[in-house]
Order: C-alpha cells, then structure tokens, then sequence
C-alpha cells in the first residue's frame, strides 16, 4: 500500500492550521500542525513528513532558525514559508537559507496547493537522481570489479590471448601472448596488429571476420601458425555489443609444439618399424611362393594348405604395414600428390572391373552408373583408386549375400560428387561420427567375419580432405550405408 504524503503546518495562529488542514486534506494529503518551531523540530523526529508550510515569524522559534536546523537534520524535506508581514528582504534571507517557496498571506487556494505539488515534485525528483546515483555508483563498481576480475583471469591464462578493435588495432593481450611472440617491453593499446603479430594469413584472418560477421553467421576460424620452432594454433572469433555490431575479435593461442614434436615422432617410429617390418614379411612371402609353386620339392595337400594359411597372414601383415605407412605420410603432410585433371569416371570403372570378381565371390550385384558428362577433378590418379578401391570393397564386405553396390557419379554444383551405396548390414548411429577413426571396427555380430585393419576409412579422409574435397556417411541399420566423396571441379 503507498505511504500517504505528509504535509507539516507549522503557524502561531490557529486559524492559519485549520484553514490549511480544511485546504489539503480535500487534494488527498495528511496534514500534520505545529504551534511554533520548536514544535515542528520535535514533530518531525517522531514521524516522517514530505512538506513543511511554516510560518516566518513565531514565538518560541520562527522560521529562520526551523530553515537552519531542519535544513542540517532533514535536507530533502522542502520548507515552504507563508507570511503576512514579510518583505522582500525576508524572502531573500529565507532563500539563502534553503527556502523552498516564499507564500504571502493571504494566499489563494490553488497557489498554496500549487506550491505543495511542486514541492513534492522536487523532492521525488531529487530522491529518484539520488537513486539513480547510487545505482550509477553502483553499476560502476560492479563494472570495475568485472574487468579487474576477467583482466586477472586473461593475464592468468596458460593459453596467449590477443583481443582486437573493429578496425584492427589491439586493445589487450596477455604475457602468455608475449611470451609466444618472443615481445618485450612496452606496445601502443591500441596499436596496429602488425606490431604483435605480422602472420599474412592471421592478418587476413582477422580482416575477415570483422567484415563478414554482420552479414553471415557468427562462426569462429581455426588456423596452425609457426614462429620458428613454436607450433600454434589460433582460434579467433567475433565479438558483439548489444545492438549486433562487431566490436572486433577475440583470438586464443594454443602452443601445440609438443603434440606437433610428439607426432612427429610417432611418425618416424611407424615408418621405421614398417620399413623393418616390411622387408623381412616380404622375403618370407617369397620364400612361400616358392615352396608352394613346387620350386623346392613337392609339397603335400597338408602343407599346401598351411602354407597358403601362413601366406595369407603375410599379405594381411603387408597391407597393415602400407596402411600404417601411408596413414603416417597423410598426418605428416609428406604424400606426394600429383595432381593433375582427371575424368572420374575411367576411375570408377576401372575400379568395377578390379573388384567384380570380388563381388561375384561374395554373391553381390555391383552395378556402375556413371554418366558422360561428369566433371573432371584435379586430383592424383593412384590416391583416388586407393579412395574408391577401399570404399567399394568395404561396401561388398559388409553387404550379405545377394545385396547390391551401387557406384554413382553426379554433378553437383561446383562439386564432383560419388556415391558408393550398399544393402548391407547398416551401422548404429551412434558409430557413424567414429568410422573415420584409426583402427576403429563397426561393432556388429554379423561383421565379425570380415578381416580388416581399421585404416581403411581413415586413409579415404585423409586422401580426399587432402583434395580440398569432403566424405560424409548416411546409414539405416539393417538397410545400407551410403558413402558420398565430394570433389572441387
């Protein structure tokens, strides 16, 4: 419920109370009487009042000295003077002592509740600025307490941070970024990028998001730099104010050297222990073709057919062998790539005719629809039937006795796009985003019977993101998986 305003009549005669009580309490407001100041002083102690309506001269304590008490004790309640035998001179000194508004007896109506309302009006204005203030103060200590906390965070982080405007300059980084930077003593904030970092690519980068944030998605921009034997990786994303406008950006680095000098040596170590694996595997596979062509000796039906066990074994640790090899050549960067037009579709069949007696074996239709006018790829020939030899075999593999492979080219867009489509066994959604992965199998009852490495799939991303292109998986268990290789015209 809203407090009733308070309005305090302070006046010698009693006349002058009662007509003002009569005056106001018909405008809605309480009224309160006071016989002199000293009166009013103790009145207002004891109870809350909006307005005082004092008298100038009184017995006891007038006007003057209410203003300079009331004035020091209860600054935001307005006094307004009422007076029949003041002068000029008298509403000059009440004003200096903090009068509100000088009224003269006698007085209209419609002026003294005027007075009133303007009075009350100053005071809830003045108390509605001194609200505003203190939430302001407020606002701004919490502010500052925000920034000094997040300033803390950011010059605590492991990771380098680089914080720019919208026209590129930087206004904050952190030690760690210096650090990266090999930078020292003081920079300008803000101050050009090329003075932190002078990266053609990263400098682009940034230019990019700030000029293409407001007219697209937001979206966050990935990139490897290397500052002589430091590897990084930057992520650098937009930043918004409230009305949607791009501030600048944000970008976070990552010091990956140590994974990048791990990797490197997983690398060295595959390829040296497939090397010194390889030769040995392949003489032993010699030898048995020896043994088994009859070259040595005669060879019984027994031993026939263990040596062909041991000989399949061999060729399964050869292909295990080439597919580490040439998995760590794709994660190094060092697979050489001729690349060179060329029609996808002599591919596609060259692959179907390999792979149809595979599919005969296997009780599977394999059926090729390619048309003239599929549009050739630049890409590197013998990466592209390793691509589509690994996805057409796995598509037989996986497919029961009686299902079809489909091998489909079409154009699309700016795309040349294969689909490699089977009816076999599916894969659980849930496995499909772990497919690509290095020596994952499909974990399903009916598939335990195929032989394979786990590679396969992995060596097809590698190969085709390594041609700009893109592989994407759809599969319905129970229904057939389909395979689709995207590639730039």
């Amino acid at each position: 419920m809203e407090e009733q305003t308070t309005i305090l009549v302070v006046d010698d005669e009693k006349v002058i109370r009662d007509g003002c009580t009569l005056l106001l309490q018909p405008e809605g407001y309480r009224v309160v009487t006071a016989a002199n100041g000293r009166e009013a002083l103790d009145l207002m102690r004891d109870q809350p009042v909006n307005v005082v309506l004092c008298d100038l001269k009184m017995p006891v304590m007038g006007a003057l000295e209410v203003l300079k008490e009331a004035g020091a004790l209860y600054p935001e309640v307005p006094i307004i003077i009422i007076t029949g035998h003041g002068t000029v001179a008298d509403a000059v000194e009440c004003m200096k002592q903090g009068a509100y508004d000088f009224v003269t007896k006698p007085f209209r109506v419609d002026h003294l509740t005027l007075a009133v309302k303007r009075a009350l009006e100053k005071q809830h204005l003045e108390r509605q600025t001194r609200r505003l203030q203190e939430e302001q103060a407020k606002n701004l200590y919490t502010l500052a307490m925000e920034q000094s906390r997040l300033l803390t965070i950011v010059n605590c982080m492991a990771d380098g941070v680089l914080v720019t405007n919208r026209v590129g300059e930087v206004v904050l980084c952190n030690p760690t970024f210096k650090q990266l930077m090999g930078l020292s003593g003081s920079l300008p904030q803000p101050g050009p990028l090329e003075a932190y970092l002078g990266e053609e690519s990263f400098l682009k980068t940034i230019e990019e998001l700030c000029a293409t944030a407001e007219t697209g998605p937001a979206k966050c921009l990935s990139q490897e730099l290397c500052r002589g034997r430091v590897h990084l990786r930057a992520m650098s994303a937009p930043v918004f104010g409230p009305d949607e406008k791009v501030l600048g950006t944000v970008t976070v680095f990552h010091d990956v050297t140590a994974f990048k000098e791990l990797d490197a040596m997983k690398n060295d170590f595959v390829n040296m222990v497939s090397h010194e694996l390889r030769s040995p595997m392949t003489a032993i596979k010699l030898q048995h073709e020896v043994i088994l062509d009859g070259l040595a000796g005669e060879v019984t039906q027994k031993q026939r057919e263990l040596l062909s066990r041991a000989q399949a074994k061999i060729q399964g640790l050869l292909e295990l062998i080439n597919e580490s090899l040439d998995i760590a050549k794709i994660e190094a960067g060092h697979r050489h790539l001729e690349l060179v037009p060329l029609q996808l579709g002599e591919v596609l069949r060259e692959v179907a005719q390999l792979l149809e007696a595979k599919a005969a074996d296997q009780k599977v239709v394999l059926r090729l629809a390619v048309p003239p006018d599929l549009p050739p790829v630049r890409a590197d020939r013998r990466s592209m039937e390793e691509v589509f030899v690994n996805l057409v075999s796995n598509a037989i593999n996986y497919s029961p006795g009686g299902g079809e492979v489909t091998i489909a080219g079409l154009s699309h867009g700016d795309y040349a796009e294969v689909r490699i489509s089977d009816t076999g066994i599916g894969i659980e959604p849930e496995e499909i985003p772990k497919i690509f992965d290095k020596f994952y199998r499909v974990k399903n009852p009916k598939a335990r019977q195929i032989i394979g490495t786990g590679l396969g799939l992995a060596i097809v991303k590698g190969i085709v993101e390594a041609h700009r292109g893109t592989v994407e998986v759809e599969s319905r268990l129970g229904e057939g998986s389909t395979f689709r290789v995207l590639l730039p015209r």
